[in-house]
């Protein structure tokens, strides 16, 4: 979700806009619910300078070397730093001590700790292609874990992921995510996975895209399946919010009940999953911390999923205030509840508590 090297390009839509305010193209607003979607080349902090960075790899150096690893050292810097600016320092690292950062925290760390330092030392593409990955390997798919990460994704974010996979197993994830699904649901993700949201900012018609979305679906006989999921996957969320608000308006329901009308089974989960997340993003993922914690036991494999990919400070900030809301707790304070030790202490570092 940030970018993999240096350079400031330009930044990319999918920024939901104040009401009234007609943004200008390539200019990401903010909204009055407003997420920052961040794309793997959208930074939002300078890059680290040459001499920041080996200070940053000899401090990890420090925490690992001789007998023993002094975990607070290493929880400091793994913790302590964005996507960009890791990338940045996992490459001085190998440059300046000739072994992989990845490697050498592997062989020192273990258990949940262990898993989550080694993620927090990928870059972003690679961590999310290996989670897509682990999701259809094997017996059964974790749909859930497709939506997590394929939701919400900037069109080059969508390309960035592909190509990570393309080059770590040598296959194109569509492919490998049809072949481990099926109907619907198999369509659904094709059209995910085209990466042809409009992000151009250009004036759109809620009236006409809210009754093109009801003439899909509860408008005829039968459901155009295709044409709606679609529309919800091109448009763009700030426009998809006004027309949701029409389309209740008009038709007397909101969209999710239209979708639970004309969807059933597993693809109205992720279609309802998907309005979720365009209603309010911040939300949605705040939701979704909520849910690996919820119950007897931790799904520990989605909340290191959700603290690495949501660590950088401008975007697990709004993802705090919407737990805070919702919950009546500091994400902070469930997480103590839930975990423990080292790992404890590094998730909370993820998220800037303490």
């Amino acid at each position: 979700m940030y970018a993999q090297g240096p350079g400031m390009p330009p930044p990319q839509a999918g920024f939901p806009p104040q009401q009234g305010f007609a943004p200008q193209p390539g200019f990401p607003p903010q909204g009055f619910r407003g997420f920052p979607i961040p794309g793997f080349m959208n930074p939002q902090s300078p890059m680290l300078s040459q001499n920041e960075c080996e200070e940053a790899a000899k401090k990890l150096h420090d925490a690992m070397k001789g007998l023993g690893t002094n975990e607070s050292k290493l929880i400091k810097v793994l913790g302590g730093y964005p996507p960009i600016h890791m990338n940045q320092i996992t490459k001085a690292y190998e440059a300046k001590y000739g072994k992989k950062l990845f490697d050498v925290v592997k062989s020192e760390t273990s258990g949940n700790f262990g898993k989550l330092c080694c993620a927090l030392c990928t870059p972003l593409a690679e961590f999310d292609a290996q989670c897509l990955h682990d999701a259809i390997d094997g017996i059964g798919t974790d749909e859930s874990c497709l939506i997590e990460i394929l939701v919400g994704r900037t069109n080059s974010d969508i390309k960035a992921l592909c190509a990570a996979y393309k080059n770590l197993y040598g296959k194109e994830l569509v492919d490998d995510i049809k072949d481990d699904t099926s109907g619907t649901t198999r369509s659904f993700f094709k059209i995910l996975l085209r990466g042809d949201r409009d992000e151009s900012n250009s004036p759109r018609n809620v009236q006409a895209d809210a009754e093109d979305l009801y003439k899909a679906g509860e408008g005829r006989l039968g459901t155009d399946e295709k044409a709606f999921m679609t529309i919800l996957c091109h448009l763009p969320d700030y426009h998809l919010r006004q027309v949701f608000d029409y389309y209740e308006k008009k038709y007397d329901h909101t969209v999710e009940k239209a979708v639970k009308k004309e969807f059933s089974g597993d693809i109205e989960k992720n279609l309802l999953k998907l309005v979720a997340s365009i209603r309010n993003r911040a939300e949605y993922i705040a939701d979704l911390f909520e849910k690996s914690m919820k119950g007897l036991g931790t799904d520990d494999k989605r909340l290191i999923r959700l603290a690495v990919r949501h660590r950088a400070p401008y975007v697990i900030g709004p993802i705090k205030q919407a737990y805070q809301a919702k919950y009546g707790k500091s994400l902070a304070k469930r997480i103590k509840g839930d975990t423990s030790g080292d790992y404890c202490k590094l998730l909370l570092a993820c998220i800037h508590e303490d």
